[in-house]
């Protein structure tokens, strides 16, 4: 599996990593890097990285939070979704076409703050408890991941590597 992350400005990155670790560490979850995932499927690196350095992008996506939220999907145990963005859009479908991807990628701009099987009751206190000082979040980097086929476990969020990373306000 190949993926496409939107990550966060320094600002937001550095307070939502913060937040992130915290959670990782009460609830002995996997650790990851906060993002939004644009695009992701069966894909090959190459591919995928030429898309990277090709596509055209804005030099920063500005994304308004709508809600905490918790679902019981491991990879949306707790998050926080982001209201629907037109040229959110339009970069995931760009990468998409840019890679030939068969099927198709159902966009949900969220960025998770902790992958943990949990009861729902604890994930609904955290929901009540948990806030983010801020009402948008900037993104400025596009990253290219890849790791197993799924993720549902600690051990498929261990392998994520990184595979390269761009500034979206570097030229081509």
């Amino acid at each position: 599996m190949v993926a496409f992350w939107l990550m966060p400005a320094v600002h937001e990155a550095a307070l939502l990593d913060s937040l992130v670790r915290r959670l990782v560490e009460e609830h002995s979850a996997p650790v990851f890097e906060p993002h939004l995932t644009l695009f992701a499927g069966k894909i090959a690196a190459q591919p995928a990285l030429h898309a990277l350095r090709t596509v055209r992008v804005r030099p920063l996506y500005e994304l308004r939070v709508e809600r905490i939220g918790y679902s019981d999907e491991f990879t949306k145990t707790f998050f926080i979704q982001f209201c629907h963005s037109a040229e959110l859009q339009q970069l995931s479908d760009a990468l998409s076409s840019s890679v030939s991807a068969s099927g198709s990628y159902e966009l949900n701009p969220h960025l998770s703050l902790l992958y943990k099987k949990l009861p729902r009751r604890t994930k609904a206190k955290l929901a009540s408890v948990i806030s983010v000082p801020f009402r948008q979040v900037n993104f400025d980097r596009l990253q290219v991941v890849a790791g197993n086929d799924h993720t549902a476990q600690g051990e498929d969020v261990a392998s994520w590597k990184t595979l390269a990373v761009r500034r979206l306000n570097d030229t081509l």
